[in-house]
């Protein structure tokens, strides 16, 4: 009988939702579940970070907060939906100070804050280490709902910001080097709530979801979803330059920071072609093509005149 580090998380969860039937509007499988609401959809994201994997020695416990809310408004983003509230569960050692305990529902509360939503509340448990999962709500129209499937060959394929900011931030802090840009990408994530908005307002978006867990795995599972292949343009990935800066310092091939790391919640969706005019217009210089979507299920990666297979990388839960 397998067990969980021989099949890694992405299997168990497609295990899982192949045992669930809804009838929701979307159920497992997706950045978030959908369900109906009157003429609009109200979208529902659970995440939970632990201590011993989320949470760096270095983040402050307002940091943590701030993470646990801003996780679950991705998903809620790349849903295209405008939030409507956060509920936190936090499982709390008994000898944590009480202050740290409000420094994270303030960050909680910050994050709620700055994207116009609210901190609802939650519950709270007794556990050996700290453990925080949130339940992002959100709602938007019904002809305005992205989701990972949907994009068809000859779709442009497109980012929000940068790739592997946040990855450079572990690497800066691993190594003792002052990258505050990235570090605060890793510990202080911004959903990309107005840009999600915004795409699901255009109409011109076939499929979208957020890059937490990486360029290549976010490919990878667009891709699935929508039964394409993309084509990725290595030049045309955004890269910024504190993220090269930080690779060069370490020693460490880029390829693997801005292919492979997790942590950025960037936006990664495709765009009818005579509707990319409409989504720079709203987006600026935030939206960067990276390839095109191709027919069949490979997704390949175009350095020059040269082509090679583009291959799902990166952190995993249960794999060690």
């Amino acid at each position: 009988m397998d067990r969980l580090r021989d099949i890694g998380e992405k299997k168990m969860v497609s295990t899982i939702a192949s045992m669930l039937h809804t009838s929701a509007r979307l159920g497992p499988g997706d950045d978030a579940a959908v369900l109906e609401m009157g003429d609009r959809y109200l979208v529902i994201s659970t995440d939970m970070l632990w201590q011993g994997t989320h949470f760096h020695p270095s983040m402050s416990w307002w940091q943590k907060g701030w993470m646990a809310a801003a996780v679950n408004f991705s998903d809620v983003a790349a849903m295209g939906a405008q939030p409507l509230g956060l509920l936190l569960a936090m499982g709390l050692p008994a000898d944590l100070h009480i202050k740290n305990v409000q420094d994270i529902v303030q960050g909680a509360a910050d994050c709620c804050d700055r994207l116009g939503t609210d901190y609802l509340g939650g519950d709270t448990k007794e556990c050996s280490e700290l453990v925080l999962t949130g339940t992002g709500l959100g709602n938007v129209p019904r002809d305005g709902l992205l989701t990972r499937s949907g994009a068809r060959p000859g779709d442009i394929l497109v980012m929000t910001g940068s790739a592997g900011l946040a990855s450079a931030g572990l690497l800066a802090l691993d190594r003792g080097l002052n990258a505050e840009k990235a570090i605060r990408a890793l510990f202080e994530p911004i959903p990309r709530i107005k840009e999600g908005t915004l795409l699901s307002s255009s109409g011109m978006v076939t499929s979208c979801m957020d890059t937490s867990d990486g360029l290549s795995t976010s490919l990878h599972e667009l891709a699935d979803a929508s039964g394409v292949g993309f084509e990725v343009d290595y030049d045309s990935i955004p890269v910024d330059p504190e993220t090269r800066w930080v690779a060069e310092e370490c020693g460490t091939e880029l390829d693997s920071v801005i292919l492979h790391g997790g942590g950025d919640y960037q936006l990664l969706f495709t765009v009818r072609p005579e509707g990319w005019d409409e989504v720079q217009k709203l987006l600026g210089t935030e939206a960067t093509i990276i390839g095109r979507c191709l027919e069949g299920n490979v997704n390949t990666l175009m350095r020059g005149t040269s082509y090679c297979i583009l291959e799902p990388g990166g952190y995993e839960h249960f794999r060690r």
